[in-house]
């Protein structure tokens, strides 16, 4: 026989209201990762929105004028919807400051400001979303090739985009390199998510897996990328472009010339890339994507990419690191160890992200004795540092490089 659900009715009253809570609190835990889930969505609509401002204002205005009133339109409605969606949002601490930026897009927009102050608007407010609601917008497996996207897009995507993303109407041309300098990877994947864009319906997207739209956004980069591979000297001198998350989130536009041409290149051909990449610097970028995914309630993904780093990252340098400094080997094994066990037994967040700091600062410390340059080297990774803590390392393309011997 079935244990029936329905309660005795001589159950003492204070052990019914207990299993009333009980049950309350099951269905808010059950509740509460959709609604993660929705607020995320929301700001990742909001980021889409503001990314492609950057791309679109300089067909609407130029020197001051409106070129495409219809256009023009489109840059302000953007700007409102975004700020309609951030009210929908639960409030935290910076949301002020990102309302301010908001508004001051706005005026921007609407005083027909140059291109290159409202892009910087835009994308800088896009990347203030993307850091207070904690968006991963990186994966944590590598990024898939352009080529196993090639039947997909040929089935969805050629008949509006061309063959080679070469189609006539300025908003669907995909091989326009200034055009395509303004969006990230990221930017690229979140126009496919049918829940954040709605510039495709669901027969073209709706049905598309995280590793097809990685893909997808591999392919579309290439369209517009160089045709030779940069020197490997930028790799040097921008370590955070070559690897994740710098090459997913970071837009060519907002880089150096010789950095912006070394990225587009870069993030087409992620597995031609891949071995320049240092292994430490893998281990911070997963870090990076674990504490994020911590940050926005998400710890199985969280503890998945702490141990990803340790494997794929710390695991193949600490040979090198035990011979070099066998103190810090010891003292890494240990944080390590300890996050991944704080994770697990379910630690107070606050210790559980001082863990997460500390034992990125050590990376970070292990990866500049493992491989010394000129005394410029801290400055790039100072900014990755910072872009790890705010995400917003698109603005700060300074930091990234590392000073010319």
């Amino acid at each position: 026989m079935y244990a029936t659900t329905i309660m005795p009715r001589n159950r003492p009253r204070q052990l019914r209201l207990l299993s009333l809570a009980l049950w309350l609190v099951g269905t808010w835990a059950c509740a509460q990762p959709a609604a993660d889930q929705e607020n995320r969505d929301t700001a990742a609509r909001a980021v889409s929105l503001l990314s492609f401002i950057g791309v679109d204002y300089p067909e609407a205005v130029a020197d001051g004028a409106i070129r495409d009133r219809s256009l023009y339109r489109q840059q302000q409605g953007n700007v409102r919807v975004a700020t309609d969606l951030l009210e929908r949002l639960p409030d935290k601490p910076g949301r002020t400051q990102l309302q301010d930026n908001l508004r001051a897009l706005s005026d921007a927009i609407d005083n027909r400001a140059p291109a290159a102050v409202v892009r910087q608007r835009a994308n800088g407010a896009a990347d203030r979303f993307a850091a207070l609601y904690q968006l991963p917008r990186s994966p944590a497996e590598p990024l898939p090739p352009a080529s196993e996207a090639r039947a997909l897009y040929q089935d969805r995507c050629q008949h509006c985009h061309g063959e080679r993303g070469d189609a006539h109407q300025a908003e669907r041309n995909l091989n326009d390199p200034a055009r395509m300098a303004n969006l990230s990877l990221y930017d690229f994947y979140n126009v496919l998510e049918p829940t954040r864009n709605d510039a495709h319906d669901n027969a073209v997207d709706g049905d598309l897996s995280s590793r097809e739209r990685w893909a997808l956004a591999v392919m579309v980069a290439g369209f517009a990328a160089p045709e030779n591979a940069p020197a490997h000297k930028r790799a040097q001198e921008y370590p955070a472009l070559v690897g994740l998350p710098g090459m997913a989130v970071l837009r060519p536009a907002e880089l150096p010339a010789d950095a912006r041409t070394a990225l587009m290149w870069w993030r087409a051909h992620p597995r031609e890339t891949a071995h320049l990449q240092h292994p430490l610097a893998r281990a911070a970028g997963l870090l990076y994507l674990a504490q994020t995914a911590y940050r926005g309630g998400d710890t199985a993904s969280a503890y998945h990419q702490l141990m990803l780093g340790l494997r794929e990252g710390y695991a193949q340098a600490r040979p090198q690191l035990v011979h070099k400094n066998p103190a810090l080997a010891a003292q890494l094994d240990q944080q390590w160890q300890e996050l991944r066990q704080s994770i697990l037994d379910r630690a107070p967040s606050n210790e559980v992200i001082d863990k997460f700091q500390r034992l990125q600062a050590n990376v970070v410390r292990a990866r500049e004795q493992l491989q010394p340059s000129s005394g410029g080297a801290i400055y790039g990774w100072a900014a990755l540092l910072f872009l790890v803590a705010l995400g917003v390392g698109a603005l700060l393309w300074y930091g990234l490089r590392r000073p010319r011997k």
